[in-house]
């Protein structure tokens, strides 16, 4: 479909087809910094020229730590358009992890884009030959002078960028990207410049549209896998993309860019949805009844069963306009990737006009095996697999993928690759699942994660912990049951929902502190656990539970940059209060 087999080539194609002022975006003072298709050629072009003369060798790995933004993908490029490999580093890395990815992956340049990331970088740097700044905002002296050099460099030999772009095949390496994992250190993922070409080639083929009137939205890591393939293809459709700087802004970036396209994980549209319920019930009289019945009905109604009544005539009249409106009335479709979305979001946005398509993969995968698409989506499944690559179970019922998407392995651990591509190149996924008679994929959990009690009973985490979070003030949930002789759960606040909560029941002067120590809340916590146990199985009732005094996050090690749980992190750090709910005597905890 592309005439392309390397991001390098995906580039001169890209400068060659389009020439749009606003194909890479980032706010910068209330404005928006903006590169046109012909100026992100020409910094690629010359920033390579640079690193070329720099002396950056043909496979050699190279860091980029950074916000996602125009430069990250600049440097990205260039990086390999010089011949490098690309080692995109997730912000708020802890120490140790930073340290491996540095000596495990043998870079000698970093490229930093985030000031906060610098005194952890010096700390670590004695391995690097040189670290090189860039953000939007100070000045950045050997960053700026490097185009400068490669400008340079371009008078002298124009035909130097040609030969390196040209010397690029597709089974080189375009990058090294270290999964950020649940426990233990991070492995480093291998991917080809086909493993991300086929990807790219694949997207097009299930979203097939016409992108002349597309926007995008960016708003998460490029860091990831997913973002990172998902942006190749919007620059290779000619797709404007808009950055986001600041996740808590994301609500107000809809409404003035107005996209007709983004890429989120679950918990992004958890929240949306959340935030609207809360809506419906902060209304009054006959709006509130309105909107309660307009989300129960979006929530509820199968979208393969087209019955149209007179409440729906009313709701998509009155009522799902303002949903859409509070988003971006112009969205075509949000693809959802990462983990499992609850089905009953999935109905929820499409039927207010918004449809989902949920997808699934690993890193391990460039990174999508099946997604959902316009053609053909079936709400509780992750759709068919994505064009190349094939996709059978197991007989235990794991999922096995194979293609031209699957990476050339785990670098430099070649027990950990054996132990997941097997000797016919089918990738082990580590899920469970089945494929049903129209082909659809459906996940069904994770092959190791089903925790064992000391029982002997079996619990999956997953739809429990799903359940918690619906709590109206919990974030984040984290179940713990392996080895235990009863499940007990860490409940982690949101200060958004906090507040109204705390309004909610006249206790708005007390301190989140105060509220969250309270006897009142651990009351009403008890009363919602009841509930979700009494639609569970005994041996899954969570006996005991504790409220943490903060949000789950990145930063405070108890969230992968992903925004997946870290479990045996969490257990590290909380370790004094786990236990403490098993050796207390009687009562909630």
């Amino acid at each position: 479909m592309y005439p392309f087999r390397t991001l390098p080539d995906l580039l001169r194609y890209v400068r060659s087809t389009y020439d749009a002022p606003n194909a890479l975006n980032y706010p910068h003072e209330g404005g928006w910094v903006s590169y046109s298709h012909k100026e992100l050629a020409g910094r690629v072009r010359h920033l390579t020229l640079a690193l070329d003369a720099m002396g950056v060798q043909r496979g050699e790995r190279v860091g980029l730590i950074a916000p996602s933004s125009p430069d990250w993908l600049i440097i990205d490029l260039a990086i390999q358009s010089a011949g490098g490999v690309t080692v995109p580093i997730f912000n708020k890395i802890s120490p140790e992890s930073f340290r491996h990815e540095i000596a495990d992956s043998g870079m000698r340049y970093l490229f930093a884009g985030n000031p906060e990331e610098i005194p952890l970088i010096h700390e670590h740097r004695a391995s690097l030959k040189e670290v090189i700044t860039f953000w939007y905002s100070g000045t950045h002296e050997r960053y700026d002078s490097l185009f400068e050099e490669g400008r340079s460099i371009d008078v002298d030999r124009p035909d130097r960028y040609a030969e390196l772009c040209n010397a690029i095949s597709d089974g080189d390496l375009a990058t090294v990207i270290y999964t950020s994992g649940s426990t233990g250190l991070p492995k480093g993922v291998e991917l080809t410049q086909r493993n991300i070409v086929s990807q790219v080639a694949a997207s097009a083929e299930r979203f097939p549209r016409d992108y002349s009137d597309d926007t995008c939205l960016s708003i998460l890591p490029l860091a990831h896998i997913f973002e990172r393939m998902v942006m190749y293809f919007y620059i290779a459709s000619g797709i404007p993309v808009y950055f986001v700087d600041d996740p808590k802004e994301v609500a107000a970036y809809m409404r003035s860019v107005r996209p007709t396209i983004m890429t989120v994980v679950p918990r992004v549209l958890e929240k949306v949805y959340t935030a609207i319920k809360h809506r419906a019930e902060e209304a009054r009289g006959i709006e509130k009844l309105l909107i309660r019945g307009a989300v129960r009905r979006a929530s509820e109604k199968e979208i393969e069963k087209r019955f149209f009544g007179p409440l729906d005539a009313i709701y998509q009249k009155a009522v799902y306009p303002r949903f859409r409106e509070a988003l971006s009335p112009r969205f075509r479709y949000l693809i959802c990737g990462s983990s499992k979305l609850d089905p009953q979001i999935a109905r929820f946005f499409t039927n207010i006009g918004i449809p989902i398509y949920e997808g699934y993969g690993l890193t391990e995968a460039s990174p999508v095996i099946s997604a959902n698409g316009p053609r053909a989506t079936r709400i509780g499944t992750v759709g068919m697999p994505f064009p190349g690559v094939e996709v059978k179970i197991a007989p235990d019922g794991e999922i096995l993928a194979r293609g031209p998407n699957i990476m050339v392995g785990y670098h430099r651990n070649r027990e950990a690759t054996g132990a997941v591509i097997d000797d016919v190149g089918w990738l082990h996924t580590g899920d469970l699942g089945s494929i049903d008679d129209d082909g659809y994929l459906r996940i069904n959990g994770r092959k190791k994660e089903l925790f064992k009690k000391s029982t002997g009973e079996y619990v999956p985490p997953a739809p429990i912990e799903y359940a918690l979070t619906q709590i109206p003030y919990v974030d984040a949930a984290m179940i713990i049951a392996d080895n235990r002789t009863y499940v007990t759960a860490l409940l982690f606040p949101d200060s958004d929902r906090l507040a109204f909560f705390k309004e909610r029941y006249g206790l708005a002067n007390m301190t989140d502190s105060e509220f969250l120590k309270s006897e009142f809340l651990h009351t009403k916590t008890e009363e919602y656990i009841d509930e979700i146990n009494r639609h569970r199985h005994h041996c899954e009732w969570i006996e005991r539970f504790t409220i943490m005094d903060h949000a789950a996050a990145v930063e405070t090690g108890e969230l992968t940059p992903s925004m997946k749980l870290r479990r045996f992190q969490i257990e590290q750090m909380y370790r004094d209060a786990i236990e403490d709910m098993y050796s207390s005597i009687g009562g909630w905890k």
